[in-house]
């Protein structure tokens, strides 16, 4: 499979901005590297109407440029990434590479997250906003649901906090790969379910006791009313992905479902949501 590497020259203060833009035009791997920001996509997903979109946003960010765009083949993104993941705290874990030495405390959770193409490495303020959420939820023997799930990150995480079942499904086929080997490192295989494709992936009869999703404002927008059709009376669900500015829209969307917002949390530019789903 080829992908494109699109090199960003832009000020470290817009790549978070950027990163929203780009998700939406299905770029899912990310590198930022001080005033860089390298970004990649399936070939077959890029044409000239993207590349167009993208100058004309970079208008908006000052001195920002097109470094260069590469059609490359896929490869190990481990070996490109290693030097620039390191370990993090975030809330109760620890999230790491299994490259890394660091070791966990006693009283950390431990989530090793080899990155391929996939978003979710605990880089970005809306994963780290998801664990430390997660984090605070009682999900002991309950369900879970981990719509867009990238490397896999928040099933595992759920599964680690004694959750009995999670089911991950993303649109990008890079997800298969990495999710799974992820789920494999974290010895966690027979308590989660990965599958590729979109929220068709979900049995009609398939109810969840927490519900999470971080993928972006239109793909959030759009299945809103099926993540709380899936959720059970009186279960949480937990929206990011989701920037500062869409906080209104999300809210009238929100208000036209059977749902409480019982927390909002924002780190930078980006925010989350948490509901319940009323009885």
């Amino acid at each position: 499979m080829k992908y494109i590497r699109l090199e960003l020259q832009v000020n470290e203060s817009f790549h978070e901005q950027l990163i929203a833009e780009l998700m939406d035009m299905d770029f899912y791997g990310f590198e930022q590297l001080d005033d860089k920001l390298i970004a990649y996509v399936e070939a077959s997903r890029y044409n000239d109407s993207n590349r167009e979109f993208i100058e004309q946003m970079l208008l908006s960010f000052p001195g920002a440029s097109f470094n260069e765009i590469n059609e490359i083949d896929e490869q190990n993104w481990n070996e490109e990434w290693e030097q620039t993941i390191q370990p993090q705290r975030i809330g109760k874990f620890l999230v790491k590479p299994t490259w890394s030495h660091e070791q966990a405390s006693r009283e950390e959770i431990l989530l090793e997250i080899d990155p391929k193409m996939s978003f979710g490495t605990g880089y970005h303020a809306t994963t780290r906003l998801m664990l430390r959420q997660l984090g605070k939820l009682d999900v002991n023997g309950k369900k879970v649901m981990d719509a867009g799930t990238g490397t896999g990150i928040l099933a595992i995480a759920a599964i680690k906090l004694g959750a009995k079942h999670a089911v991950g499904f993303d649109t990008d086929p890079w997800s298969q790969e990495n999710a799974f080997e992820n789920v494999l490192i974290n010895n966690v295989s027979d308590s989660i379910v990965v599958r590729i494709g979109g929220i068709e992936q979900i049995r009609k009869n398939e109810m969840f006791d927490c519900t999470l999703a971080n993928i972006n404002r239109n793909v959030i927008l759009e299945i809103i009313p099926f993540l709380v059709e899936h959720t059970k009376a009186g279960g949480i669900i937990c929206l990011s992905g989701l920037l500062e500015s869409d906080e209104e829209v999300v809210r009238k969307k929100l208000s036209a479902e059977n749902v409480q917002i019982l927390d909002f949390q924002q780190e930078e530019e980006w925010i989350l949501f948490q509901l319940e789903k009323a009885g």
